[in-house]
């Protein structure tokens, strides 16, 4: 019995590891820093934005804090949802000056980078990219599969 109690620990602690993303720490889907001073006025969080051909709505898909490793240069890494709506989305950070941890719009945040995430139900040719079923990095006129995707820098 004794080896049993020993034993435990060891075989949880994968369990444990393995639900990090649904116990709330993101597991490294977009991973990038941002550079530049953000502005005062409230907290600085990152937000998957819904692109709309009119602007940005926010579909509340995955906001988390950003942790700051560095006061010029902030380190992150998100989980992106498994089955979100098809469309596409941009990864951006915010001050969160209302307090309400959702972007709204005003707030201020990181400049547009030409670069953005779509999501497809199926491969097919979606806003004049071919992409694959799944999550599709987007930059410039490249597109890319596969997770993690990294190097998703943001600039204030």
């Amino acid at each position: 019995m004794t080896r049993v109690k020993k034993a435990l620990p060891l075989l949880a602690a994968p369990l444990a590891l393995a639900a990090c993303s649904t116990l709330g720490l993101p597991n490294g889907d977009v991973t990038g820093s941002i550079s530049g001073t953000a502005p005062a006025g409230g907290d600085v969080r990152l937000a998957l934005l819904g692109r709309t051909g009119g602007g940005f709505e926010n579909n509340a898909v995955d906001q988390v804090d950003v942790g700051t490793f560095n006061p010029q240069k902030r380190v992150y890494a998100i989980s992106l949802p498994a089955a979100p709506r098809a469309g596409a989305y941009e990864v951006t950070a915010y001050v969160d000056s209302n307090g309400n941890k959702a972007y709204d719009a005003g707030e201020p945040r990181t400049t547009y980078q030409n670069r953005f995430l779509i999501y497809s139900n199926s491969d097919l040719g979606l806003f004049g990219f071919n992409v694959k079923q799944g999550w599709n990095r987007v930059e410039g006129s490249a597109v890319s599969q596969g997770r993690p995707f990294s190097g998703f820098d943001l600039r204030w």
